[in-house]
């Protein structure tokens, strides 16, 4: 019994000691794609309620239905651990359109000032409006976050593929207004989707 006491004592001091260790380095904790296709509400089983929650938090505030039709797009919803608050962060999303071909644009978020503390933080990516409807879905990304210019931590979608090894065109994210107005000026409006025909 003694023995059995003591190996749970050890035990439990390990993991306390590995529980107040402080985290070094920053990370990408995760990212959740929400999209919102959509005006139409999901209903309020607890299967569909973050769903829910989501539609209802992003159509808040909206005064009319074109206002509401402007909402409708991709959201990512990026979380990491600013382990150095001390440090210039940023987050870069590397990401290819359905009706852009392998062209991949990018988007960043950069805080440049020193935070209060270390901790978790979250930024939202969004793409949607005329430019989304004009564009497409979002088919593939990549997150990268950087600290003091160094590269942390990336995730990716499955479908991501390396522009290095496809020989993409990478667009920059200062560039990316103007490689978009010219996309927007060449390409056809996307055509609209049917409604459905109810069976008589």
């Amino acid at each position: 019994m003694r023995v059995f006491c003591v190996s749970v004592l050890v035990a439990m001091g390990v993991l306390f000691q590995t529980a107040c260790q402080s985290v070094e380095h920053s990370y990408i904790t995760g990212v959740a794609d929400v999209p919102l296709k959509d005006l139409s509400t999901p209903p309020t089983s607890w299967e569909s309620s973050p769903l829910r929650a989501n539609t209802l938090y992003l159509l808040h505030g909206a005064k009319s239905n074109a206002e509401a039709q402007d909402r409708v797009g991709d959201y990512y919803y990026v979380r990491w651990y600013d382990a150095e608050p001390d440090k210039p962060t940023r987050l870069v999303m590397s990401y290819t359109q359905s009706r852009m071909g392998s062209t991949v644009l990018t988007a960043q978020h950069e805080m440049k000032e020193p935070r209060s503390s270390a901790g978790t933080r979250m930024y939202r990516f969004a793409f949607n409006g005329p430019v989304r409807d004009r564009l497409g879905d979002v088919l593939s990304w990549r997150v990268e976050l950087y600290v003091d210019g160094q590269l942390r931590d990336s995730r990716q979608s499955y479908l991501w593929q390396d522009p290095s090894v496809t020989g993409a065109e990478v667009v920059s994210s200062g560039m990316v207004a103007e490689v978009v107005t010219e996309a927007m000026r060449k390409l056809p409006e996307a055509p609209k989707a049917e409604p459905e025909k109810k069976a008589p």
